[in-house]
């Protein structure tokens, strides 16, 4: 195991049980409390009028419904899991409601769930010192994220917001910093954390093309992350500012994708060039999350960009991080590279620099 202190920047509320949610919701807005129902035999959450996940057709989820998702019992589960492992502070990301809510139509209920998972999420959060706060916004309602945003900084500052990168449209990030949001981000250096989410009824420009979990799996998470990525980079919105953390979307694609950019960039029979170096650009903009089995870790190393990876344990997912991985990934790589992804790389993005934050040259 690691000897230093390890940021995890990819954790995940487990929120199916209405008894969770009903604290967050007054009288009048009870009838947006999430249900377990079930559905052809098997339990899912309803949020809102969708099924969670998506039990069939386009962009279909897991066949185990809600049993996709490992349960946490407790907060001091929790932490004990961080305690094996060495975490000393985690990004404390959404489930199954705060993941969902941007493909909720009803412009009231999508408020009042969001609203609800950061208060929600704020309360344990602030019971342990080790959760990082990281509330949800929604791209496409500047007026309420806005609002939202500036409610939770009165209380402490914000080091990232969270969304997806497909919401209720493929491509929500396409103005940029003409978008308040991102420009309000930008301004106030609050990184945007983005985190797919297999069968959410996000506009998946790839995984809605197929309706077997197998494939949508798949083409989920990187693909949607390339079209983020795109418009954040394309709309110059990351070269002017705006710092991103892309988490449980992987690595390899990584290098490749970046030099297909940087190449359409230059010079595309006819259309305008833009003006960018790609690389340098990501290499101050971005914190990319990996676990430590992640096979690209060696490709974004080669191309330079080691000073970007962070360690992501996506708990409590059946497929969570476990402490031989930890010891797999300090005996593989030099003391300088384990050192950067599973701490300091994280501690320098999100400023925490005085915990031990390292060079983003690696």
């Amino acid at each position: 195991m690691s000897d230093a202190p390890i940021i995890d920047v990819d954790t995940h509320l487990t929120d199916a049980s209405e008894q969770l949610w009903q604290p967050y919701f007054t009288a009048d807005l009870a009838s947006h409390v999430p249900r377990i129902v079930e559905h052809e035999g098997v339990r899912r959450l309803l949020v809102g009028d969708l099924l969670l996940p998506n039990p069939s057709g386009p962009g279909v989820g897991s066949p185990l419904g809600i049993g996709a998702a490992t349960h946490v019992a407790s907060l001091d589960e929790r932490v004990a899991y961080m305690e094996r492992l060495g975490i000393t502070h985690t990004l404390l990301l959404p489930g199954f409601v705060g993941l969902a809510v941007h493909q909720i139509k009803d412009s009231v209920a999508r408020r009042s769930l969001a609203a609800a998972h950061n208060n929600l999420v704020h309360e344990l959060c602030s019971g342990v010192a080790a959760l990082e706060f990281v509330p949800v916004i929604l791209p496409d309602d500047p007026e309420w994220s806005l609002a939202e945003v500036r409610r939770w900084q009165a209380k402490a500052p914000l080091v990232g917001v969270v969304s997806r990168p497909t919401t209720d449209t493929a491509r929500p990030y396409r103005a940029g910093l003409a978008n308040p949001v991102l420009r309000y981000l930008r301004d106030e250096g609050i990184a945007l954390v983005l985190h797919g989410a297999t069968g959410y009824h996000q506009s998946s420009p790839m995984a809605d093309q197929f309706d077997d979990y197998r494939f949508t799996h798949v083409f989920s998470h990187p693909f949607e992350h390339m079209a983020a990525l795109a418009d954040l980079l394309g709309s110059a919105a990351m070269s002017e500012g705006l710092r991103v953390v892309s988490v449980e979307a992987g690595a390899g694609w990584v290098p490749w994708f970046l030099t297909r950019l940087q190449e359409h960039f230059d010079h595309t029979g006819g259309s305008a060039r833009i003006e960018m170096d790609v690389y340098e650009v990501v290499r101050q903009r971005l914190l990319l999350g990996v676990t430590p089995d992640d096979h690209g870790i060696d490709a974004v190393l080669d191309a330079g960009l080691g000073g970007v990876l962070a360690f992501g344990s996506d708990f409590p997912h059946w497929d969570a991080s476990k402490p031989e991985d930890i010891d797999v990934l300090v005996k593989k790589y030099p003391e300088s590279v384990s050192r950067g992804i599973l701490h300091a790389n994280a501690a320098g993005f999100l400023g925490w620099a005085e915990q031990g934050g390292g060079s983003r040259d690696v």
